[in-house]
């Protein structure tokens, strides 16, 4: 027979809520503990790389929404139109 086990979840709207207050009402503790939670995980290669992807797709996905799917702007300086004086 198969047990079916029953998974409870820690995240829960109290619990966002309490986070929540936390970090408005300590704001540089906070700061200070992701700076420093960042500065260790960065050491870590592969969770390095996964980082570094999922930024890649959240910048992608904020461009394109950006864009709204319309083409590109074209970039760099307008060109300089060159008029010949008639004699």
């Amino acid at each position: 027979m198969e047990t079916i086990t029953e998974t409870k979840t820690y995240y829960t709207p109290a619990v966002k809520k309490a986070i929540m207050n936390y970090r408005e009402k300590n704001v540089d503790k906070y700061n200070e503990f992701q700076r420093n939670y960042y500065h260790t995980k960065k050491s870590d290669e592969e969770w390095n790389n996964n980082f570094k992807e999922r930024c890649r797709i959240a910048n992608q996905k904020y461009r394109e929404k950006k864009r709204e799917n319309s083409p590109p702007s074209k970039r760099g300086r307008p060109k300089k139109i060159v008029v010949v004086p008639e004699i």
